[in-house]
């Protein structure tokens, strides 16, 4: 048994109720409407990956791919990724820290807080179930076939194809297993700990865009996809 399958006994439940999840199996199903699907695209775009994993570039040992990977993930949230056709509806706001809801901004606080504080092993558990989409998404999509799906969804389902995420989520498997077989119990306690969290943040996530709604608190007027800009900013 490697150190990730003992993570994912830890975390069993979490891992199966973000699998199943209702907009996940609407979105397989072809019946995820299209607000749905938008407020989950809108909440992807202050996606700071690809900035705040440059922090934990010293603690990528020798032999593991990541820093190159991420590298390349980072061009690609800049120019590729399907989320950013959504800037054309929501305005430049949308890929700013401020645009992120309570659940979103919560998750990109723990992965900043694991990447600072944490060691390499961390930071591989937190960061697992992001880098998992390629299963996720990408190996369902290929073994169900979902016909007649909206454009947008088809290629945002595609794009987890890519043997890209595959080999990210591999290089972060590696790293989570070595840092396993060579951590105290306590340190493997902490990583397990890491892992679920991530997945219960992840979970988050899907249930602010599943009940589209995730206010801040004092926010006034409806809410939309990306968090409301006080009026006094709103022309600047």
């Amino acid at each position: 048994m490697t150190f990730l399958d003992e993570c994912m006994d830890f975390a069993s439940d979490a891992w199966s109720a973000f699998e199943h999840h209702p907009w996940i199996d609407a979105l397989f199903d072809n019946q995820l409407d299209e607000d749905r699907f938008e407020y989950w695209l809108a909440q992807d775009l202050p996606y700071l990956g690809q900035h705040i994993t440059e922090v934990a570039y010293p603690k990528v040992p020798p032999g593991n791919p990541l820093v190159e990977l991420e590298q390349e993930y980072s061009r690609r949230s800049d120019d590729g990724r399907v989320e950013l056709q959504l800037l054309d509806k929501v305005g430049p706001f949308g890929s700013s820290r401020w645009a992120a809801r309570p659940r979103r901004d919560a998750f990109l606080n723990f992965w900043v807080r694991t990447i600072h504080e944490g060691s390499f092993g961390d930071i591989c558990a937190a960061l697992y179930v992001c880098y998992s989409f390629d299963r996720t998404f990408g190996e369902r999509y290929e073994r169900e076939q979902p016909t007649n799906l909206p454009d947008l969804q088809k290629q945002w389902l595609e794009q987890w194809v890519d043997p890209f995420y595959v080999k990210l989520r591999l290089a972060t498997e590696q790293g989570l297993n070595e840092a396993g077989a060579h951590s105290t119990p306590y340190q493997q306690d902490t990583m397990k700990w890491l892992f679920l969290r991530g997945i219960q943040y992840q979970i988050g996530t899907f249930d602010a865009a599943w009940e589209l709604s995730d206010p801040w608190p004092g926010e006034s007027g409806p809410q939309s996809v990306v968090s409301n800009i006080p009026d006094g900013l709103s022309d600047s």
